[in-house]
């Protein structure tokens, strides 16, 4: 498998040496990590075809093309490409910059050439061939984390867009404050940041690069234990702050007010300062009503014909506010009132 160099003195022949290239240390290990894979290793080499086998037998390569000219090392990578495969090219000589540019991923070893390195996608530090695989992992990591980053958002919005919109309100009575979906909303973007934040503890070094080979479905479960733990906390967090709000929610003290016929009924509310206050105001007239506090109350609801909306409040200090509704017009026919605000004792 070496390759015969003739030696001659003064035109007589005097030597044959047979020459071969040493084994970079880790090749074999990176051939065998790519192949289990599922990864095809070929080798393009200018060598005559004994050398090339014998390295290739040496190393374990599913196949091996010798006596390749530098000009033809572009046409091989496209042949492959045709016949429908995708092709990553390593190389760091001269010779192997227009394969690198042709392939679909150019890998170029940090030693070599500064045209090779131009040429491909990327650059491996040093000259350990384990770190093909490494890179690999690396960037099968980053699709993962990118994956499950997107199925985080969508089935996220997915849920509580609805419950959001009211869906659940008229069979659970479940709704979603403003406050509470403004806190989800951060919640599901720091998860979503802090889950490809853990790429900064990826081992990307030459030494784990078995992390390539082919997952299994228990293995990209425990990948994605992390969004998975984020969304049984966010469930677990949503559901004691919703607790929390009925329980607030059940020892307020209770408002009804309906508009029938451009009035308020009753038209003059009594609560008490500091107290908390769950006023729902219903609809009955066939146009659009609003209900308001003038002044530092700062207290509105708004329903549709024939809604009814719920909203929560409290005032602080204690005095007599005007009542009105701010739609043109309806305040001058009459949708006037007070709501009185008494001292606590």
């Amino acid at each position: 498998g070496r390759t015969p160099v003739f030696v001659a003195v003064d035109g007589a022949a005097a030597a044959v040496l047979g020459i071969a290239d040493t084994l970079k240390s880790g090749s074999r290990e990176a051939v065998s990590t790519l192949r289990r894979a599922g990864i095809h290793v070929l080798m393009l080499t200018g060598d005559n075809e004994l050398t090339a086998a014998a390295i290739g037998r040496e190393v374990g390569l599913d196949r091996v093309l010798a006596d390749v000219r530098p000009d033809e090392k572009a046409a091989q990578v496209r042949r492959q490409q045709l016949s429908g495969k995708i092709v990553a090219m390593v190389g760091d000589g001269i010779n192997d910059a227009p394969a690198l540019a042709r392939a679909d991923l150019g890998i170029s070893i940090g030693s070599g050439t500064d045209v090779a390195i131009e040429a491909s996608g990327i650059t491996l530090i040093g000259g350990d061939p384990r770190a093909i695989p490494a890179a690999m992992a690396l960037s099968r990591a980053t699709m993962a984390v990118i994956r499950q980053n997107l199925f985080w958002a969508f089935a996220y919005n997915v849920l509580l867009i609805p419950v959001a919109m009211g869906v659940l309100f008229p069979a659970f009575g479940i709704s979603l404050s403003p406050a509470l979906a403004a806190g989800a909303m951060a919640l599901s973007s720091v998860s979503v940041v802090a889950n490809s934040l853990r790429l900064r503890a990826f081992d990307a070094r030459p030494a784990a690069a078995h992390r390539i080979v082919r997952r299994t479905v228990a293995g990209r479960l425990r990948e994605a234990w992390f969004l998975g733990a984020i969304g049984l906390a966010s469930l677990a967090l949503a559901g004691g702050v919703m607790a929390a709000d009925r329980s607030i929610e059940a020892g307020a003290h209770h408002v009804a007010v309906t508009v029938r016929d451009v009035s308020f009924v009753p038209a003059d509310v009594r609560i008490r300062a500091g107290e908390t206050v769950v006023l729902s105001f219903t609809n009955a007239d066939p146009v659009f009503h609003d209900w308001e506090v003038v002044g530092p109350a700062n207290v509105d609801a708004g329903a549709r014909p024939g809604q009814t909306q719920r909203i929560r409040f409290t005032i602080d200090e204690p005095g007599t506010y005007r009542i009105e509704c701010t739609v043109d017009g309806h305040a001058e026919a009459g949708m006037v009132g007070t709501l009185v605000v008494e001292a606590a004792d």
